[in-house]
């Protein structure tokens, strides 16, 4: 989508919203307005990784339509250049109280298109056929040291309706704040999520 058309989902946004400070709102009848509009974009993008951090890592993106699993690239492994994580540039800009273009970064800029036809593409998983998502707070890794504790990763797991179950790793420092995460996609993703302390 470029930025003409999402200028269009805010004049729609303004002329056909009473309350436009709803912000779970404003985001479900975007995610409407790209159905309805043939648009497919990023809502949430989570980054996964293996123990170690340089090992198989992942980015898990969640669409309007869909899950999108893609093989981190080595240089995105060692560096994370661009987007690493969190709520999509035009869910954030819904959000934000200055919608202006040049609130999205180019490195920001993803065009869906373009994920699919990544060579390092693993897999897609339609929302109709994901049975639930799983997301567990890392309890069980917690770190202590002379300044504290703190968990240092978080689980997520996707199952699907065929039996198929994929497991990732979320690590806190590339995926932010675990409630505030939790609440987005609980909040707009289509798919039933659980959560397990």
């Amino acid at each position: 989508m470029e930025f003409d058309d999402f200028k269009e989902f805010l004049d729609f946004l303004n002329h056909n919203k009473k309350d436009k400070e709803n912000s779970v709102v404003n985001l479900l009848d975007f995610i409407d307005w790209c159905n309805n509009n043939n648009h497919e974009e990023l809502l949430v993008r989570l980054s996964s990784e293996k123990q170690g951090g340089l090992g198989y890592d992942s980015v898990i993106d969640f669409t309007t339509k869909r899950i999108i699993i893609t093989r981190k690239k080595l240089m995105n492994r060692i560096f994370e250049l661009g987007f690493v994580a969190g709520l999509g540039p035009f869910p954030y800009m819904i959000l934000s109280k200055k919608k202006q273009q040049s609130k999205i970064k180019d490195s920001a800029k993803l065009k869906i298109e373009k994920i699919l036809q990544d060579e390092n593409l693993e897999f897609t998983i339609s929302y109709i056929d994901v049975q639930k998502i799983v997301i567990k707070r890392g309890s069980n890794s917690i770190v202590r040291n002379m300044l504290g504790s703190f968990i240092p990763k978080n689980y997520l797991t996707i199952l699907t309706k065929t039996n198929n179950k994929y497991e990732y790793v979320l690590s806190i420092k590339k995926n932010g704040d675990f409630s505030k995460m939790f609440y987005w996609m609980k909040s707009i993703l289509p798919v039933e999520i659980s959560f397990i302390d």
